[in-house]
């Protein structure tokens, strides 16, 4: 029996489909799945908490014809231009207070647009670890954000989509690695968006630099200098894009004096993290990032090690033979573009580790380095994967050894059931480990705000936290009691019991409305 060959100009399909296959695939729904037990509660239940509440009074006041201010309530609870203690950019500020004008309620709507921000990161992951090793180098890339614990109290981040912007600074970070070899001046302008998103961004600046130069043609240095100018200038111009016109904006609308005035108190503010009294060793903050991924120490640092040590043994192995990297990680990515990236990811990962490492003066909040942690590390994690395919690819040892390439196979094998095993403890602590605001829902809340909203007040005052989301949700201004005479007229919530003399207008839940207290002597 003879079998007919294609026609002419027609290729042939492989529709063989092996055992591996079908693991690849449970391991897609496996992630898909934990993102979706994630996804679900951010959108439906899960608190606002106070952060996130002070984010929205900016896009809020937007509508309300306030300009780009927020209720500063943590900078003397009056209405605050450009407020600097909104460390969350108008990149995402204003995609919300677009859908604020279409409708939407407050909180789903700045959560819809951290749902885009999540959508980019790990799309942009994907397409970064399946350009460098392939597909299981993609799903690890993009598995890894949601094992990345970032939500212990007192400053979370509690859901991937959360009113806040390090996420989607991340996403940003991330996209413009997927168009850095290619588009060097998209990759500058995604950079300058993601810093407009979250300023902390700017720690990535120099590793991009440090790409355009690598990445340029030539064969000597300064032929790359040379030859990369015009792409630096280009992608330096369009990452300062973004800043420049928000500094316009600013310092039209504000005037120079107050201008000139904002932008000191944004480097005091930037400088210092907004915080006081911290004194956290380096070695105290390292335990604090070892111990956010849901795993013993004992494992992660083992996990580091070994990666380190396969990653040193591939690179060796590939500088000799280039070849081995598409054969060894189904690599698309040439050996210069493969350097890059992977270069940009541990540059861009150590910046932001070591800066808040050494920053004493700012708390162990993990919320603090997530952008480069969520952006960079995955791309990290996929090249390690490619490079550990090289050091252990049996048919590159069968020829010295040949007991030594059925002694790889099965260790190559091993850690890749171990690999597994690790990220899916690490997605099932994330979904079961979350814990932040189990006293409360985000009905409770509603609930509350709508029982305030009916008295028709225009400000309110609470201490810092969950009243203030109560307060934003309600459609009134947020102001703390503490903040003197810019709250002295203001009736009070309490969460909990009062701390001060209350003259009981409402409970709702947990939450009590008291008529603004008596002044002394009055």
């Amino acid at each position: 029996m003879t079998v007919e060959a294609p026609p002419r100009g027609i290729r042939s399909v492989d529709l063989s489909f092996r055992p591996i296959d079908l693991v690849f695939w449970i391991a897609v729904i496996g992630v898909v799945l934990a993102n979706l037990a994630v996804l679900g509660p951010a959108l439906t239940s899960v608190r606002l908490w106070e952060d996130e509440a002070f984010n929205l009074t900016v896009p809020l006041n937007l509508l309300r014809g306030l300009g780009y201010s927020s209720d500063g309530t943590l900078s003397g609870s009056t209405i605050t231009p450009f407020d600097v203690r909104i460390s969350t950019g108008p990149v995402v500020m204003l995609p919300i207070a677009g859908l604020l004008a279409l409708g939407i309620e407050p909180v789903l709507a700045g959560r819809l647009v951290g749902l885009l921000g999540w959508i980019l990161l790990l799309g942009s992951l994907w397409l970064i670890g399946r350009r460098l090793g392939g597909r299981w180098a993609g799903l690890v890339a993009a598995a890894v954000p949601l094992a990345y614990a970032a939500d212990p109290l007192p400053s979370p981040i509690q859901t991937p989509i959360d009113v806040l912007g390090e996420v989607t600074a991340a996403g940003l970070l991330a996209a413009a690695l997927v168009v850095l070899h290619r588009r060097p001046w998209l990759a500058g302008l995604l950079v300058g968006l993601a810093i407009q998103t979250k300023f902390i961004a700017l720690l990535a600046v120099p590793a991009f630099a440090l790409a355009a130069l690598l990445d340029a043609p030539g064969s000597s240095i300064w032929q790359r200098v040379r030859a990369t100018l015009p792409r630096v200038f280009g992608a330096a111009g369009l990452a300062a894009a973004p800043t420049f016109v928000y500094e316009v904006v600013k310092f039209l609308s504000l005037g120079p004096e107050a201008g000139i005035e904002n932008l000191r108190n944004f480097g005091w503010f930037l400088l210092g993290g907004g915080q006081f009294g911290y004194k956290v060793p380096p070695i105290d903050k390292l335990n604090v990032f070892i111990g956010a991924w849901h795993l013993p120490a004992w494992v992660v640092l083992g996990l580091v090690a070994l990666g380190i040590m396969l990653a040193v043994l591939g690179a060796i192995a590939v500088v000799r033979r280039p070849r081995l990297l598409a054969e060894a990680g189904a690599s698309r990515a040439g050996l210069r573009e493969f350097a890059v990236v992977a270069g940009v990811a541990v540059l861009g990962l150590v910046t932001y580790l070591v800066w808040w490492l050494m920053s004493s003066h700012t708390p162990p909040w993990l919320r603090h380095p997530a952008p480069g942690v969520l952006a960079f590390l995955p791309v990290a994690i996929a090249a390690v994967v490619v490079l550990a395919r090289v050091a252990l690819n049996a048919k590159s040892w069968e020829r010295a050894r040949p007991a030594g390439g059925v002694i790889l196979r099965v260790v190559t094998g091993v850690l890749a059931v171990a690999g597994v095993a690790v990220i899916s403890v690490s997605l099932v602590g994330r979904i079961v480990g979350h814990s932040y605001g189990i006293w409360e829902t985000l009905d409770d809340q509603r609930a509350a705000a709508a029982d305030i909203a009916e008295f028709g007040y225009d400000s309110l005052a609470s201490p810092w936290g969950g009243g203030v989301s109560v307060i934003v949700m309600s459609g009134a201004h947020a102001g703390l009691t503490d903040a003197g005479r810019a709250v002295a007229g203001d009736p009070r919530v309490w969460p909990g019991e009062p701390a001060e003399a209350c003259e009981l207008m409402l409970q709702s839940g947990d939450y009590r409305l008291c008529e603004p207290p008596v002044p002394a002597g009055g």
